[in-house]
């Protein structure tokens, strides 16, 4: 930017003058810019246009041009109370004969209520404990030795948890959900509450403790030597635990792929963990033997190595070894022997050692590591076996009611269990089926709703006798949609003709910032509507959609018997007023002020012949449909399921933009080169008194 100066010497306004030069110039951006605003006005009102326009050709046209939209039918009950009905299309005309027997239910069981355990501190009290979602099985006394499992049979699958020291109520119930059942624990009512999720005799379910056969057990401990189970920590125990679980539910060869896949990283992980130890172990020994020697007590005193070890690791000043006793020496150098084998570990000496051995295995008088190949194929056949036996399945444990009486809970085999009859107090609601006769046929459902011949029936109650159920044709509902239509067709039609027929806006250009100051915020809302309003005035687009609606539902169809019908035959008529740009009107509707008192004929021919009515209006809203559609193919002007020149629009604003741009870049560089101008002026004037001020001085000196 040029270096800008007043009009110190020549006494001139230079920030008006430039400004006043600049404004014929900015004025071309400002018109620019007046476009760019007067597009993006219209963009804003055409795309609100279209989505009304696209809601009419689809929810409107496009429905009504299905004569079967024609066909409904509606369906009374005598009795609401037991049973309420709807009917569709295909449902047949007269009475039918509803008489409920019994309604569907689904499984639910209340467990008893275990709110409190005991426990025996090391004092050897007595403490009482509440019962929570984490509470261990275990604790409430059931078995826990990893030989039982909790079966849960629904009507999709069977999941089986096995129990073991872990278990607690909040896994019993995670496994309630996967077999697909509804399942919480109240820790505030201290009961389980269980339901299937849906009614019906098919969706019951069945809970109980199963006992593995010794083959399972074999085939488990096989399980457990592949992976080394006694050696491994609490968590890694928990992940064989559950891999054991998800085989116990699905023995697909899928799923033993992934369990071979998770029991192969809790055996890489317990084979590091020994390898590492082993080495670790070496390393430990071999500076112990470098660091350490025995006194004449046979207690440990470091060597000289150590010494300096220490001293080179900086734990021990040169010459301060006296300071300290042997033990305290001993006890550093120790220190000094831990941190040397963990770095020593941590290396890429050891750990290609590590690698290697994972590997390719590792065999000697202190350690035993099969290779990775041989793990590998030993757990997949111990796998493989578990499988096998768990898919014989395990038997039902003798006295397992015992065993789920601890939480509360009994064999729950499907059937209705009252409290009073319960061992320990637990509820079971049985799963049953509606039973409904219709027209004296036996029906069933696992709902409390039925589909027969059209009819949807919901059952609300048993009835004493019989409840007639009545289907005729419901004209009110067709009558209904075609009013919608007209309702809708109006709507869009007296907004494009609004748009199209409005006043100009000649005069009136899109304010500027300084207008915009110089005026209140009512007055600017007031011009710019007068601006938008204008837009679409005499829109050729507009004037395409507003001919083709007027044109297609002025013409006429012929129907099946032969003759021509139009929408004034069926008592739909366009008004007398020239202004309302031909919006129809449906004769003898209520709703309409103008033809109120007439004849309403569009109801009469519903009733005295709904298939012409259904012909003629099905015709004109698919001819209707067929032209907007076409209205709305993708061109190199507009987008597909677009009315209007949207990409048209697009292409102009970018080009709108770049030239806003374009003249931003210009202005600036045309007010520097003003201002550079000036400047040099005001240099020259400087300069020029400069003279004047030598010369002066020098005639006057002589």
């Amino acid at each position: 930017m040029a270096i800008r100066m007043s009009g110190m010497i020549s006494g001139l306004d230079t920030e008006s003058i430039v400004k006043s030069l600049m404004e014929t110039q900015q004025a071309k951006k400002t018109k620019i810019e007046s476009k760019k605003q007067k597009l993006e006005w219209k963009q804003e009102i055409w795309s609100g246009l279209n989505t009304k326009m696209y809601s009419f050709y689809k929810d409107y046209a496009g429905k009504l041009r299905f004569q079967s939209n024609y066909q409904t039918k509606k369906a009374t009950s005598s009795d609401s109370t037991k049973v309420t009905v709807s009917a569709n299309s295909s449902a047949t005309k007269g009475t039918y004969r509803v008489n409920v027997k019994s309604l569907a239910a689904a499984q639910y069981v209340t467990s008893a209520k275990i709110s409190s355990y005991e426990t025996t501190n090391d004092q050897g009290e007595k403490i009482t404990n509440k019962v929570t979602s984490s509470t261990k099985l275990s604790d409430l006394g059931m078995t826990a030795d990893g030989t039982k499992q909790i079966q849960i049979k629904t009507a999709d699958q069977t999941v089986s948890m096995t129990v073991n020291a872990d278990t607690t109520i909040s896994d019993f119930v995670d496994n309630l959900k996967s077999a697909g059942l509804n399942a919480s624990f109240d820790e505030g009512q201290g009961r389980f509450f269980i339901g299937a999720k849906d009614s019906g005799l098919d969706q019951k379910f069945e809970i109980k403790m199963m006992a593995f056969t010794q083959e399972q057990l074999n085939a488990q401990q096989t399980v457990n030597n592949a992976v080394k189970y006694d050696s491994l920590t609490a968590a890694q125990k928990n992940s064989v635990l559950d891999v054991l679980d998800s085989i116990q539910n699905d023995t697909s060869s899928d799923k033993i792929d992934s369990a071979v896949a998770s029991l192969m990283e809790v055996s890489d992980a317990q084979a590091k963990s020994e390898v590492t130890g082993y080495y670790r172990n070496q390393i430990v020994t071999e500076l112990e033997t470098k660091y350490f020697k025995k006194d004449e007590n046979g207690n440990n005193v470091i060597t000289d190595d150590a010494k300096q070890a220490l001293i080179n690791a900086g734990k021990l000043e040169e010459k301060d070894d006296a300071s300290h006793t042997q033990e305290e020496l001993v006890t550093l150098a120790k220190q000094y022997i831990q941190e040397n084998a963990d770095s020593q570990i941590a290396g890429d000496d050891y750990q290609s050692k590590i690698t290697e051995a994972l590997t390719n295995g590792l065999s000697n008088d202190e350690i035993t590591i099969q290779s990775e190949e041989t793990r590998k194929q030993t757990i997949t056949d111990a796998v493989t076996d578990y499988a096998a036996a768990m898919a014989k399945g395990a038997g039902v444990e003798t006295g397992s009611s015992a065993e789920l009486q601890k939480i509360g809970l009994d064999t729950i085999d499907g059937s209705a269990v009252q409290e009073s009859a319960s061992g320990v107090g637990m509820v079971v609601v049985a799963a049953a089926d509606s039973v409904v006769q219709v027209n004296g046929a036996t029906l069933t459902s696992s709902k409390t709703s039925l589909n027969v011949n059209g009819l949807s029936l919901d059952l609300m109650d048993v009835t004493d006798g019989e409840v007639s159920i009545t289907v005729s044709d419901d004209t009110d509902a067709v009558y209904d949609s075609i009013k919608e239509f007209v309702t809708q067709y109006n709507s869009i039609l007296k907004e494009m003709n609004t748009l199209y027929n409005a006043k100009s806006a000649r005069n009136y250009d899109v304010l500027t910032d300084d207008q915009k100051d110089a005026m209140s915020d009512e007055e600017v809302e007031k011009w710019n509507t007068k601006i938008k309003d204008s837009l679409l005035r005499r829109d050729s687009t507009l004037d395409g959609l507003i001919t083709t609606m007027r044109s297609i539902t002025g013409k006429s169809i012929t129907a099946s018997n032969g003759k021509k019908y139009s929408l004034a035959n069926l008592g739909i008529t366009t008004g007398t007023d020239y202004k309302e740009y031909g919006q129809l009107h449906i004769k003898g509707d209520e709703d309409d002020s103008v033809y109120s008192d007439s004849t309403n004929t569009l109801q009469d021919l519903l009733k005295e012949d709904p298939d012409v009515v259904a012909e003629v209006m099905a015709g004109l809203t698919n001819n209707l449909y067929d032209a907007l559609n076409e209205k709305m193919k993708s061109t190199t002007m507009s987008s597909a399921l677009t009315f209007y020149n949207d990409k048209e629009m697009t292409k102009q604003m970018t080009q709108y933009k770049k030239d806003i741009k374009s003249w931003e870049t210009k202005l600036q560089t045309m007010e520097d080169h003003y201002y550079k101008q000036f400047s040099a002026m005001e240099k020259a004037l400087a300069s020029l008194n400069s003279q004047q001020s030598s010369l002066s001085s020098y005639l006057g000196s002589n």
